[in-house]
């Protein structure tokens, strides 16, 4: 096996179609309290393959990091399921067939009070699943599709919820859906709340990187250095203006915390994290931090990658 580092581990694998190397580097944390009921992990690898087509390949990788079945992902119409194609030149190990789309239950966390956002249903065709956060079915229904058309959210709005908002949320959600390597279902928990907050205004720059690192939070790992810490303190009223002495704290905290960090993900941080400081209990409030610590290069963000060598 071979290291990029110590805290990430080499997968490769070879698209079938446009005959790359692909390399996948896991937080070695992440592969080991995944494995699926069949004994591998699956992950999802959307890129640019021939003719500039994009392609989706699911991977089945096992314990030990290597890749023992490879399946290529085409998206079909709703009533359909996706296609799955076996590549051959792999162990003869049977890609697992689900003959129908799984239902997963959303349970929100207990601050989710339905304001804004009354019901969401996703589809979700790469990992054949329908993800669905209960509740009533009123106001204005929204319908947005991601790119490739694998993944397809339905949204139930307040009727006072502008249109545009609410759709750019949705295909932002449905765009981060599609492209991610791997899903921890267990952070969907945190979408009902996040959007029932958010989905009022327009979603600027920083609140779509918000939303990239709630859905990277069990595998992102986020690193800082004194020298960062450093800069922070001698430009914080200009880089931050109004800021408090108790948001100063945690801005500080937070970047104390990611210190030589090699191991702990954005998750893990929070939650050892909102054990000391009462104020950071709302995960969006921390996300929030986190952004503008990203934002400014205070934090930097380490996170599952492909890489492709031509």
């Amino acid at each position: 096996m071979s290291l990029k580092s110590n805290v990430r581990q080499r997968v490769e694998y070879q698209c079938n179609k446009c005959k790359k190397m692909r390399i996948l580097f896991i937080a070695p944390a992440l592969q080991s309290t995944k494995i699926d009921t069949h004994g591998y992990t699956e992950y999802v690898d959307v890129h640019i393959c021939e003719n500039k087509e994009l392609k989706a390949i699911k991977l089945f990788v096992d314990a030990h990091y290597d890749v023992r079945t490879q399946v290529s992902v085409e998206s079909k119409s709703k009533e359909e399921e996706p296609g799955f194609t076996e590549v051959e030149g792999f162990l003869n190990i049977p890609v697992p067939k689900k003959a129908e789309f799984l239902d997963h239950i959303i349970v929100p966390t207990k601050d989710y009070g339905g304001y804004n956002l009354n019901y969401l249903f996703i589809t979700d065709k790469l990992r054949s699943r329908d993800y669905i956060l209960e509740g009533d079915k009123k106001g204005k229904k929204i319908v947005k599709t991601s790119p490739l058309e694998f993944i397809e959210i339905t949204g139930y709005v307040g009727d006072d919820i502008e249109t545009d908002f609410a759709e750019d949320w949705l295909l932002n959600l449905a765009n981060s859906m599609e492209t991610l390597v791997y899903l921890d279902e267990n952070l969907l928990q945190y979408i009902g709340v996040y959007l029932d907050y958010m989905i009022v205004s327009k979603p600027l720059a920083k609140e779509l990187v918000e939303l990239n690192l709630l859905l990277h939070a069990t595998m992102a790992i986020p690193h800082s250095t004194k020298e960062h810490i450093s800069i922070f303190e001698g430009h914080v009223d200009e880089l931050f203006p109004g800021l408090n002495i108790v948001h100063y704290r945690i801005f500080i905290a937070i970047m104390e915390h990611c210190l030589q960090n090699e191991q702990k993900t954005l998750m893990i941080v929070y939650e050892e994290l909102k054990k000391k400081i009462t104020q950071l209990h709302s995960f969006p409030y921390f996300l929030s931090v986190v952004s503008q610590l990203v934002s400014f290069g205070f934090v930097n963000i380490e996170k599952l990658e492909f890489y492709t060598l031509n």
